[in-house]
């Protein structure tokens, strides 16, 4: 079997998107059924094994212009920041390039990417089309799309005017022309088919799973990393999320600033991620907290160090509005940090009953959720230990048996 894998997403930073993405090129390239592996990157194949290799370490894809990357191939491991092809020749490269900035530019972009997408698969043979990022591109054979969430219809004021403009353009036509339809959770499944109409059996839940790398470790491992950002093993409350409204953090930050001040010195609150949109707010609610050695807002970090410092904290607070699955929960769990979570869309499923739930839009009962976490060390073992026994059930190698059966599907279906 054939693969075109859409790899826009694994420019950096990575995001739940990106990780998905890079974790099912890693597991595609190491499974024996699948030939060839053939990654679209904007305007161009790029060479696929270079790729999934990239982000351990390895070579980082350069100017090779042609499509690689044999079945069988072993999967690289994950750290590090993946590195992309610079630069490439040609208007269309350019003139995506401009439609960053230009106003209007998800339609510009979209439609540059189409155009070079349908002159690249000229002429490729037989082969199914993975979409891991909602939109399809124009493709005349089977097709495969991942919508992650519906967070743009449930939530369109945590999103840029454009994007929610483009997606509630694009998804309808994406879900006609997709002979399968992935999503992360079954609550998102059920969630797209009540408002969408689409054929149920057309759309199929396959949860995520966590890599190996995510898994505690002991002070004296953590220690370096952590004390490069300010951090003391053991003694922060950690949250990892892009800085924007639908992840909450300024609710977090609100209801963490009502715990009692000693847990808050004990326990400063640590926000890992990049800046996202209307980040500006949350940044302005944490000064008090930051000038008072309580908070610390990290930004982005590297992935060889993302392991580390979940392994470090004392505990994990996610409490976002919406999500489509949830990996930062899991991964924290994985790591051995107690968990509490919104009690909202996936997480719950996510989560099971090895974390602690709250309600989002209620600060009252995340601080008590977050003063009952941190007063009591016997509650944090207990959870530290289910969310480890519960994440050994998410792996991404049942994530991509199960989208290769998906691939089956789509190319049955469309013969």
């Amino acid at each position: 079997m054939n693969v075109v894998l859409s790899v826009e997403s694994l420019r950096p930073p990575l995001t739940g998107i990106g990780r998905y993405t890079l974790s099912l090129l890693r597991g595609l390239l190491a499974r024996p059924e699948i030939d060839e592996v053939r990654c679209f990157l904007e305007t161009r194949w790029v060479d696929a094994a270079a790729l999934a290799a990239a982000a351990g370490g390895g070579p980082a894809p350069g100017a090779g212009e042609t499509a690689a990357g044999a079945g069988g191939a072993a999967a690289a491991p994950r750290s590090g920041p993946v590195t992309l092809p610079a630069r490439t020749p040609g208007w269309r490269r350019r003139a995506i390039e401009l439609a960053r900035e230009a106003p209007g530019a998800y339609p510009l972009r979209a439609w540059l990417r189409d155009v070079s997408f349908a002159r690249a698969c000229r002429g490729i043979g037989p082969a199914v089309y993975h979409e891991p990022n909602f939109v399809l591109k124009p493709y005349d054979g089977p097709a495969v799309a991942t919508v992650h969430d519906l967070s743009h219809v449930r939530y369109p004021q945590f999103h840029p005017g454009a994007r929610v403009a483009y997606l509630n353009r694009s998804l309808p036509r994406t879900l006609r022309r997709a002979q399968r339809v992935i999503t992360d959770a079954a609550f998102v499944r059920d969630e797209l088919i009540a408002e969408t109409g689409v054929a149920p059996e057309r759309v199929v839940a396959i949860p995520l799973g966590v890599d190996p790398v995510f898994a505690p470790a002991p002070p004296e491992r953590t220690a370096p990393a952590l004390a490069r950002l300010g951090l003391q093993p053991g003694r922060y409350l950690l949250s990892v999320a892009t800085f924007e409204p639908r992840k909450n953090l300024a609710g977090l930050v609100e209801a963490f600033g009502r715990i009692d001040p000693r847990l808050r010195r004990e326990y400063p609150l640590a926000l890992v991620g990049a800046r996202g949109w209307k980040s500006g707010g949350l940044e302005a609610k944490l000064q008090a907290l930051v000038a008072a050695g309580e908070a610390r807002m990290v930004g982005y970090v590297p992935e060889a160090d993302l392991p580390l410092v979940y392994a470090g904290a004392a505990a994990f607070a996610f409490l976002s509005f919406y999500e489509g699955f949830g990996l930062p929960v899991l991964e924290a769990m994985a790591s051995g940090a107690p968990v509490i979570a919104s009690n909202r869309s996936s997480l719950p499923e996510v989560a099971g009953d090895a974390a602690l739930l709250a309600d989002p839009e209620d600060p009252d009962a995340i601080a008590a959720g977050l003063e009952r976490l941190l007063a009591d060390a016997s509650l944090r073992a207990t959870l530290s230990a289910a969310g480890m026994a519960r994440a050994r059930a998410f792996t991404w190698e049942r994530c991509v048996a199960r989208t290769i059966d998906v691939y089956r599907e789509a190319q049955a279906e469309r013969r």
